[in-house]
C-alpha cells in the first residue's frame, strides 16, 4: 500500500482475520510507530521497545480470527499493548526479586542496584497488601493483571466510576506509602503505579 493512501479498516481486519498477510503488513505499517513510541516511553530502551512492539503485533496476528468483531481497532490495539507492556515490565521486576536470579543475571552489573530494585518491588507489594480488601483486589486486577476498568467493573459488579475511584485512592496511598518509607527510584514507581 502506498503511504498516505486510504483504506477501509473494517475490510482490512476481515482480510487479516482470513489470513491475508499483505493486509496485515498494511496494518503494521500504519500502527507500528504509535505502538513503538508507547513501548519506548515505558521501557526507556530502544531494543526492549522493538521487542515489545513485535510481540504486540504477533499477538494481533495470532488472535486474528477475533478481528472481525473489533469495531475500534485503535482502542483494541491500545488495550492489547497496555496489557503486554504491563506484563513485560512486571516480569522484569519479578525477575529482579528472585534470589537465584540476582546472582546470575548478566544484564545487571551493579549489585547495589539489584538490591534497590528488590527492595522497591517488595515495598510496592507491602503497600498493596495494606490497601482495603476491595481496593486491593481492584488495584491488582488493574495494575498486575492488566484488566481494563470496564472488565474490572463487569467482573466485580460495580460501575466503571467506582473502579476509577478505587484506583485513584490506591495510587495516592501507594505514592505516599513509598515516599515515606524510602526514596525509591521514580522510574520503578512509575512503571507499576502510573501505567
Amino acid at each position: 500500500m502506498v503511504q498516505g493512501s486510504t483504506y477501509n479498516e473494517s475490510e482490512l481486519l476481515i482480510q487479516i482475520a482470513s489470513g491475508e498477510q499483505k493486509a496485515f503488513t498494511v496494518l503494521v505499517d500504519n500502527y507500528w510507530n504509535k505502538v513503538y513510541s508507547h513501548a519506548l516511553a515505558y521501557s526507556k530502551s530502544v531494543t526492549r521497545a522493538q521487542e515489545i512492539t513485535q510481540d504486540i503485533f504477533l499477538k494481533v496476528w495470532h488472535k486474528r480470527e477475533a478481528l472481525t468483531e473489533v469495531r475500534d481497532f485503535k482502542s483494541y490495539l491500545f488495550i492489547l499493548g497496555k496489557r503486554h507492556i504491563i506484563s513485560s515490565m512486571r516480569k522484569k521486576l519479578e525477575s529482579l526479586t528472585g534470589e537465584d536470579l540476582l546472582e546470575t543475571r548478566e544484564d545487571i552489573h551493579i549489585p547495589d542496584q539489584q538490591l534497590e530494585y528488590k527492595e522497591t518491588w517488595n515495598r510496592i507489594l507491602e503497600g498493596i497488601e495494606k490497601l482495603p480488601a476491595v481496593r486491593k483486589v481492584i488495584f491488582k486486577k488493574s495494575r498486575l493483571e492488566g484488566l481494563t476498568y470496564e472488565e474490572i467493573a463487569e467482573s466485580s459488579h460495580i460501575s466503571k466510576n467506582t473502579v476509577k475511584e478505587h484506583i485513584v485512592l490506591a495510587l495516592n496511598f501507594l505514592r505516599t506509602y513509598i515516599y515515606f518509607n524510602k526514596d525509591y527510584p521514580i522510574i520503578l514507581i512509575a512503571c507499576l503505579l502510573l501505567l
